[in-house]
Formats: C-alpha cells, structure tokens, sequence
C-alpha cells in the first residue's frame, strides 16, 4: 500500500516538475524574443541612418566633383 502512496507522489512530482520547467523555457523564449525584435529595431534605425549618411556623403562627393570640374573649366 505505501508503494503505492509513494509512487502517487513520485509521479506527481515529477509532473509537476516538468511542467515547472516548461513554463521556465516558454518564458525565456519569450523573453529571448523580445530582446531580438528590440535588436532587430535598433539594427533597422542603424540601417535607415547609414543609407542617409550614404546619400550625403554621395551629394558632397558630387557637388565636390562638380566644382573641380568648374575651376577646370
């Protein structure tokens, strides 16, 4: 009869542990996900920043080429 009691409790036990672990591993998996879409929006930001700085640095370049070619001239 005890084994019986005692296996009850072993078995609910490791169930209850396993489930405990599940919602461990689900809530760092939702918390890893928020930190990559953060990282995913800054990286975006970066990326709008970069091709802005691109254009202006290719305006500059161009203005400067046009104006060698004016004192060529």
């Amino acid at each position: 009869m005890w084994e019986w009691i005692i296996g009850a409790l072993l078995g609910f036990l490791g169930e209850l542990l396993r489930s405990l672990y599940a919602d461990y591993t689900a809530s760092q998996s939702i918390k890893e996900n928020g930190q990559l879409k953060e990282q995913k929006a800054n990286l975006e930001k970066q990326l709008i920043i970069s091709k802005q700085a691109q254009a202006i640095r290719d305006k500059v370049n161009a203005e400067t080429d046009l104006n060698a070619l004016i004192d060529g001239l």
